[in-house]
């Protein structure tokens, strides 16, 4: 029985001699690893760390998350759709209270590096995403520090819609939120901080469209059946370049407005004025269209479109007012001479005050000046009887013709027939020279009616060069307003 018992206590003792060696042999081999690796294994391994459960010792404290966004680049604002693409990239920043260890026993290791997918990350979203292929953010590495902070650099592409307006286009300035938060912890859970008010833009890459004077970075909390859900907003602020729209579609329409100008230099009894505004106005009409094809459709008028809708109104008056003066320098009035009144207003003070001189003179001038043919018939040779030029001057009832058909009549009988065939002469010269009289003076009243149309277009000419001058300034100091 002592023999039993002894045999029995002896190979305890090699069990527990071997155990023994067997521990202390991987407690050398243990030492032996890189210091990294016995890192890993004591964070991921051995402590049964899971990315599933929030990382704090005290359940009910929640995990503070600081977000901050540097914009690397804007890719494309689509005014249509309201959509904007950028590039940017996200830094995160938490405490992982199940992610620390002291660097003095681990060769004074203070920094890691991990996949992301194998610590806890916070349920981060875009709010108002509009990408319908974004499966979440890329998946790579994460930097922890000894004191369990991690540092999390995500970037991304990112399309979110912003709401567009167009009042100043071109020369508008659009304010685009990116909204970012926890889609399903709420801020009992995961509280966001914002890192600074200004967002990064030292690394941005300059857009051939746009400026990006600043971004904001404020911080916001909703409150959803009671519950807050903090957010983290960045609003970026940017500036359309305007040189491309000003000189391809701004300039060309201020030029074509005055362009019309040149219509009221035309003579009114020109043809082409109307032809030439009906050109230009259709000319204004294709920038419209390129206008409304560049913006949204929304209830928000450009100020280039109504920059243009102004112009289109002023060409269709001018339009209006040129047939009016057409009408009015073709038209006779029944050979009625300008009214007194008209003479005086337009003919004489508008005319000097638009520096073309006293109309009133030139019309009257030109009256008198008028073509007043002579009232004697020269009569050759009738019959073979003549006076000693061979030229008879006969005037009606003058005494030389009384004297003269007295003489013939005593003188010579047959020469009544004569003086007969005389005086139908001299009534159809009478009737020809009535006849050039008033053709000369319809002449005449038609010029002063050309005249009076001429002033009239000029006075529209002004008008309109004025309107054209108030429509650009007042657009021009509107915007932004």
């Amino acid at each position: 029985m002592a023999n039993y018992l002894t045999r029995h206590f002896s190979l305890v003792l090699t069990i527990l001699w071997w155990t023994s060696c067997g521990y202390v042999e991987g407690q050398a081999r243990s030492r032996d690893k890189p210091h990294m690796l016995r890192l890993y294994e004591d964070l991921f391994e051995t402590s049964g760390y899971t990315p599933d459960v929030r990382p704090v010792e005290d359940f009910r404290s929640p995990t503070n998350v600081t977000v901050n966004l540097a914009l690397a680049h804007i890719i494309d604002m689509d005014e249509k759709n309201q959509v904007l693409t950028a590039d940017v990239w996200l830094r995160l920043k938490w405490t992982d209270e199940f992610l620390t260890w002291n660097a003095s026993e681990y060769g004074g290791i203070e920094i890691i590096t991990v996949k992301a997918v194998k610590i806890w990350r916070p349920d981060f979203f875009l709010y108002h995403n509009v990408n319908h292929e974004f499966d979440g953010w890329l998946e790579n590495v994460v930097m922890i520090y000894s004191d369990g902070t991690v540092d999390w650099k995500a970037p991304a592409v990112t399309m979110s819609a912003c709401l567009v307006d167009v009042s100043d286009f071109p020369f508008d300035k659009q304010e685009c939120p990116l909204k970012f938060g926890s889609w399903n912890q709420d801020g009992r859970q995961v509280n966001y901080v914002n890192e600074s008010r200004n967002g990064d833009l030292g690394d941005l890459i300059p857009n051939v469209e746009w400026d990006v004077p600043k971004l904001e970075v404020e911080r916001h909390v909703e409150y959803y059946s009671g519950v807050p859900y903090p957010d983290v907003t960045f609003t970026i602020h940017m500036t359309r370049k305007t040189t491309f729209y000003v000189i391809n579609m701004f300039l060309p329409c201020v030029l074509l407005a005055f362009v019309v100008a040149a219509t009221f230099y035309l003579p009114p009894d020109c043809g082409e004025k109307i032809s030439f505004g009906v050109a230009v106005l259709l000319s204004l009409a294709v920038f419209q269209l390129l206008v409304a094809e560049a913006v949204p459709r929304s209830e928000n008028i450009p100020v280039i479109g109504r920059y243009i809708f102004v112009s289109m109104a002023l060409m269709s008056l001018s339009l209006i007012s040129t047939a009016f003066v057409i009408t009015l320098g073709d038209s006779v009035q029944d050979s009625k001479p300008v009214p007194d009144w008209a003479r005086k207003v337009f003919l004489k003070y508008a005319s000097m005050a638009l520096l073309m001189g006293n109309q009133s003179r030139r019309s009257w001038k030109s009256c008198e000046n008028s073509y007043s043919p002579p009232t004697s018939v020269p009569l050759r040779e009738m019959n073979g009887f003549s006076n000693g030029n061979g030229v008879y001057s006969v005037r009606r009832g003058s005494p030389i013709l009384r004297s003269m058909s007295t003489n013939l009549t005593d003188s010579h009988p047959a020469s009544e027939k004569q003086l007969e065939c005389l005086k139908q002469i001299q009534f159809t010269v009478q009737e020809m020279l009535t006849k050039i009289k008033y053709v000369d003076n319809v002449h005449n009243v038609h010029n002063e009616w050309k005249i009076l149309a001429k002033v009239v277009d000029r006075i529209f000419l002004v008008l309109y060069i004025i309107a054209c001058v108030i429509t650009l300034l007042v657009t021009l100091f509107t915007v932004g307003t």
